[in-house]
């Protein structure tokens, strides 16, 4: 009997060590300790099951190549795969009980709970971000989130997936950017062959029915032709005007600044809006390509300013900081709410398109009743 209790007592140190193998022999007696015995051996397989169910689960969450987390129902860190320490170079214990949006480049506060707010509305929604790993590199992910369903249909904590997309953005970019820029050779040449061709045409009309003008003597004819040459004089304003939109020649030769003070000078804006530039000494020359897209950005800032913010002030401020190209834009107007427009609104999605393909970034800034302001950067290094 006691040498029967001595085995009972290896075989549960043997259980408590992960060692679910071995069971013990019913002998042919069948008292009380036999049964005792057998409870012991179905308590072995039973903790054998949910030791190989445990490593197979982490098998497969240690494999996936994707950054998986386990977080709280408030968007705390409970557990993470391999996957993360591998992308972002941090371990579990740095982490664990961290807010989700630690990893984040920028604060987003108000993340999490919009993305709680759409799991619980069951909305099937990915969500791009940027992760910034330990050593500040940052990674663009595509994010998805779905709660884990525990014992008896509850929700017990929220499973979190982050694929790195950094490969897919830089293929999506080169598309885009060859795209952008076999638009931009198109819109000089058809401005060139407006200004050269149209433009000559024009000017040598105006020229004859001057001409004709002068030389005729009936007041009623001449009264034509004066008005005739009179709305040429605003078709080729108007021409100027449409050559200007398609690809200013200031900005082909002269820069983006003086293109911008161009645009600026015009008599609708100055009638409208008050607007200050502001240019710091260093502010380096960008490729055209570059340069056009941050004017577009301008162009459509202002538009915006004069159509929906009902702004009288307009601040736009051109620097250059550790070769990095700062444009700041900004205007006094009604503002807005950034996060109430359907995802985040198409022209705001067109600004971030348009600087995306040369690692360009924009941060939006707005309140109602806060104006709104733009600011934009865009690597020198990318500038070729």
């Amino acid at each position: 009997m006691d040498n029967r209790f001595k085995k009972i007592n290896r075989l549960l140190s043997d259980y408590s060590l992960g060692n679910f193998n071995k069971k013990l022999r019913i002998s042919s007696r069948m008292d009380e300790v036999d049964a005792f015995i057998m409870g012991v051996n179905m308590l072995g397989e039973e903790l054998k099951d949910k030791t190989i169910s445990r490593d197979y689960f982490n098998n497969i969450f240690n494999s996936v190549s994707d950054m998986v987390f386990v977080l709280d129902m408030q968007g705390r860190i409970e557990n993470m795969n391999n996957s993360v320490t591998t992308h972002l170079e941090y371990d579990l214990h740095s982490l664990k009980g961290k807010l989700i949006t630690y990893l984040f480049d920028k604060a987003q506060p108000e993340w999490f709970n919009q993305v709680f707010k759409d799991m619980r509305s069951s909305r099937m929604i990915s969500y791009e971000s940027i992760f910034r790993t330990q050593s500040k590199k940052n990674i663009p992910v595509l994010i998805s989130a779905s709660f884990l369903i525990g014992e008896n249909n509850l929700k017990g904590g929220i499973l979190l997936t982050a694929k790195d997309i950094s490969i897919q953005k830089k293929t999506q970019n080169i598309v885009l950017k060859a795209i952008i820029e076999t638009e931009e050779k198109e819109r000089i040449r058809f401005a060139k062959d407006i200004h050269d061709s149209i433009g000559q045409q024009l000017s040598a009309i105006k020229f004859y029915i001057g001409t004709s003008a002068d030389a005729v003597a009936d007041p009623r004819q001449k009264s034509i032709l004066l008005k005739a040459n009179a709305a040429l004089v605003d078709v080729q304003a108007d021409m100027r005007n449409i050559c200007f939109n398609i690809m200013p020649k200031t900005l082909e030769f002269f820069g983006l600044v003086k293109a911008v003070e161009e645009l600026c000078s015009k008599n609708e804006l100055l009638n409208r809006i008050n607007i200050t530039i502001k240019q710091s000494r260093d502010f380096p020359k960008m490729s055209l390509q570059q340069e056009f897209a941050l004017f577009r950005i301008i162009q459509e800032f202002i538009n915006n300013a004069l159509k929906h913010s009902k702004a009288d002030a307009l601040q736009i401020e051109f620097k250059y900081r550790k070769k990095i190209v700062l444009i700041s834009l900004r205007d006094n107007g009604i503002g807005f709410k950034v996060s109430s427009l359907p995802g985040n609104g198409m022209g705001l999605n067109n600004v971030r398109s348009r600087i995306s393909p040369y690692s360009g970034e924009v941060e939006i800034i707005s309140q109602p009743g806060k104006g709104t302001r733009y600011e934009i950067s865009i690597p020198m290094e990318n500038n070729q």
